[in-house]
């Protein structure tokens, strides 16, 4: 009879995540984090204990396991866990090495020394457990997961971690571990002769050496688990594009797709089964097309200048076709939940807190079972990397990517009760990745700050180099960002809204610092100033001044400047977002 509550949990999560040069390398990172969990919950349900949380194993699931076990198997149960973890790992590995050992020279003892000093230390486990005080689950299990949660705390502050010695060229995704080589090889020549293997492409490795991986990156790269595609940054900054493109310019779409496909020949390879198109999105770039670029992305040296031509007119075809060019930007996406660790404090004092943890763990997953439907949908058209109990990590448009924050956020407090907030970063599909995840790890951590969160803030950087952050609760923010993007987006009928307007609002804020009737005055004053009044569409000037006063009343107070500061910092992203992200 389970009489003690196990909790069990195993690092570096975060880090190992963010160590990825493409978006497919945080795909695979998370894909391994969530096999990993799984076969340690499932080996603890295997050895007796009943899992608590998480409460269903479908899906991606948190690396934290909490469950309920027999006292005298705790350790046991705990031990088979941490084994059945890393033999996993072991296997995720293995498949790896297989696959370089098809492509690449093959391994030797320096190859081999590397590989396993690398494979066997990543994963740090941590569990602890706690009996109950008498023999009543319902009574004793507040307590004993009070004291497991402590000596949990205790074992991850006290345990002590060898540093492995990591000479020579270092990998290109962490920079911090020994690149894979040979004896007769340096990393730069070992890594260049993978990528010479007809099976690889420009894709999944950069050519003559200048991508470099140590065994953790070369597992995320050539697992078996990379083989599920994954969009690049620029197929998810070109998502919407390519959505229009379909509905509105279809044969513009297919005859680009012929002149790519004369253009790049045998260099030319799909990353995805879709016969519009099957290519990657950065190909919808005019800054593509050029020898250079051609030559680094898709190792093709001296393009036929004819077919180089045709593919560009082709293009711009295409373009105009679909009411204009993809936008350069897409959004990272981090929600969480809020204060969880209070919920979990407070269901504890319920009258039967094992029901009430479960119930809890019950509604995490019912939320988490919603994440990917809702959000890969072609109403917001992002791509999840990783989606467990109250945390998801996922890139969007430039267009969807706050309103999908905004509805995952809606359906958090459906499914769960509680509520969640949202750091997103709007990043170029060129900007370093790691750095993009950096930015909205921050971004996330400035819209907890918010009293009563339940909030998002987003962090734009432009690649001018200017960095502009802005926050707001969900509830005041309501579908406020949505109308005024529409009315800063161009029609046939021209734009309800001149882009001046929001650049216009900023210069009387620095006056204007208090949202009050003169702030009111101002803003009915410039927006009919600025209103197209051909415009079926054009906003009512006293009615949108109130509505945005309003909002800026509701605004959190921003570290500089006022919230009229912040309002009008609002007001220039909707106009980015309606402009495609337009400088």
């Amino acid at each position: 009879m389970p009489d003690a509550v196990l909790v069990f949990t195993f690092s570096p999560v975060q880090p190992f995540i963010a160590e990825a040069r493409r978006a497919a390398d945080l795909y695979a990172g998370s894909r391994i984090l969530v096999e990993l969990a799984k076969a340690a919950a499932r080996a603890v349900a295997d050895a007796g204990g009943n899992l608590v949380y998480p409460a269903a194993l479908n899906g991606d699931i948190p690396n934290k396991l909490v469950a309920v076990v027999p006292w005298d198997r705790a350790r046991t149960v705990a031990e088979r866990a941490e084994r059945t973890l890393r033999e996993q790992w072991a296997a995720i590995a293995a498949s790896a090495r297989r696959e370089l050992e098809r492509l690449g020279p093959a391994p030797d003892m320096v190859w081999d020394a590397i590989w396993q000093r690398q494979v066997v230390g990543p994963w740090q486990v941590y569990w602890a457990a706690a009996a109950f005080a008498n023999g009543n689950a319902t009574l004793a299990y507040a307590a004993a997961y009070r004291k497991a949660e402590r000596a949990l705390a205790a074992a991850k502050r006290t345990r002590a971690f060898d540093q492995a010695e990591e000479p020579g060229l270092k990998d290109t995704l962490s920079g911090r571990r020994s690149a894979l080589r040979t004896g007769p090889l340096n990393p730069r020549d070992y890594w260049a002769a993978v990528a010479r293997h007809p099976a690889v492409t420009a894709a999944r490795l950069r050519p003559a050496g200048r991508e470099r991986l140590d065994t953790l990156g070369a597992v995320k790269r050539f697992g078996d688990l990379a083989k599920h595609p994954f969009p690049s940054t620029s197929s998810v900054a070109t998502a919407d594009f390519l959505h229009r493109a379909r509905a509105q310019a279809a044969d513009a779409l297919h005859a680009y797709r012929r002149a790519v496909q004369a253009l790049l020949g045998e260099h030319a390879y799909p990353v995805r089964s879709d016969q519009d198109w099957p290519y990657d999105g950065d190909l919808f770039y005019q800054e593509t097309l050029t020898p250079g670029s051609l030559a680094g992305r898709y190792t093709l040296l001296n393009p036929d200048a004819t077919a180089l031509e045709r593919a560009r007119a082709q293009l711009r075809g295409l373009h105009k076709a679909a009411g204009g060019p993809p936008s350069p930007y897409y959004g990272v996406v981090m929600l969480d939940g809020d204060d969880m660790g209070k919920r979990i404090g407070n269901l504890l004092n319920e009258q039967n807190p094992l029901a009430a943890h479960r119930d809890l763990g019950r509604c995490l997953s019912d939320f988490a079972a919603t994440v990917r439907p809702l959000a890969e949908g072609d109403q917001y058209r992002a791509s999840v990397i990783y989606n467990g109990g109250d945390d998801v990590l996922l890139l969007a448009p430039l267009t969807t990517a706050l309103s999908v924050a905004q509805a995952l956020a809606e359906e958090f407090k459906r499914k769960t009760g509680g509520t969640a907030s949202a750091g997103i970063a709007v990043v170029h599909h060129f900007y370093p990745l790691d750095a993009a995840l950096v930015a909205a790890r921050a971004a996330e951590r400035l819209a907890k700050d918010v009293d009563g969160k339940a909030a998002v803030c987003v962090r734009v950087l432009k690649r001018s180099g200017e960095t502009t952050d802005m926050r707001s609760r969900w509830q005041d923010l309501g579908t406020t960002f949505t109308d005024l993007v529409r009315l800063f987006t161009e029609d046939g009928a021209g734009q309800p809204l001149a882009s001046r307007f929001p650049y216009d609002v900023a210069a009387s804020a620095y006056g204007l610092t208090i949202p009050d009737e003169r702030f009111q005055a101002e803003l009915c004053r410039l927006l009919t100033r600025h209103r197209n009044g051909q415009h079926p569409a054009a906003p009512d000037p006293a009615q949108w001044a109130g509505r945005l006063t309003d909002w800026a009343q509701r605004l959190p107070q921003p570290d500089t400047g006022s919230t009229t500061d912040e309002l009008a910092r609002w007001l220039v992203f909707a106009r980015f977002v309606a402009q495609g992200g337009g400088e």
